[in-house]
């Protein structure tokens, strides 16, 4: 009876080394594999950092990109503004580098009128007159190709930028403050003032009168 309970101690012993033993085994296990994953770990916190830093470099790249993008931009809006002075500049230098010629040929055209003119009154200088006609009509053409056009004058509206007032008319032809005669001829070059017409301005009889009366008080 006693040999029997030794036995089963004895084999409770080996039983309860053999668990020990088991734990040790699963323990060293364990701490091999621990390593096994810190390692990873790390490795993969590392990979991370490096996603992350090539993202904020494309990121950046981007950025950049769009910044020039837009000083490229802003560069093309400039030249084609620059571009289009430069092509207006060259237009109004083209339209009026000959005002300073057309301007003296002016009073030129302006004896060829009055020459015309008398010689049309003249019993004897219709000849005469047909040819001052001839060289005027080349004069009026020359004028025109060159962009320059005469100013309406009779029968318009006073107009300050168009017209220079040299005197006043008593009349009741024409409308108040319009233009019932021109002294001088007006011109315009390409839009632009060339020479303002000279012209005098209608003004109706009771204005006059009241004007007159005005004065006669002062005196």
């Amino acid at each position: 009876m006693m040999e029997q309970e030794k036995k089963e101690e004895q084999k409770k012993q080996e039983e309860v080394t053999q668990q020990e033993i088991q734990q040790q085994k699963q323990q060293k296990a364990q701490e091999k594999r621990s390593p096994e994953r810190s390692e990873g770990k790390e490795k993969r916190v590392k990979k991370i950092k490096i996603a992350v830093e090539e993202f904020n470099k494309l990121k950046a790249a981007f950025e950049e990109k769009g910044k020039l993008q837009d000083k490229y931009l802003r560069l093309m809006a400039e030249f084609e503004n620059f571009k289009k002075r430069m092509y207006k500049e060259q237009e109004q230098f083209l339209q009026f580098s000959n005002e300073q010629i057309l301007l003296k040929l002016l009073p030129i055209i302006d004896d060829f009128d009055r020459a015309h003119q008398a010689a049309r009154e003249h019993k004897h200088g219709e000849v005469f007159s047909k040819g001052v006609e001839m060289i005027l009509n080349q004069l009026h053409k020359l004028l025109k190709d060159n962009g320059v056009e005469k100013i309406k004058t009779v029968g318009e509206k006073f107009n300050p930028h168009l017209h220079e007032a040299i005197a006043t008319v008593q009349t009741e032809e024409y409308p108040e403050d319009t233009a019932c005669e021109e002294v001088s001829p007006g011109y315009i070059l390409n839009g632009r003032l060339l020479r303002a017409a000279k012209v005098r301005i209608a003004q109706g009889i009771k204005e006059q009168k009241e004007e007159e009366k005005g004065e006669d008080k002062n005196g």
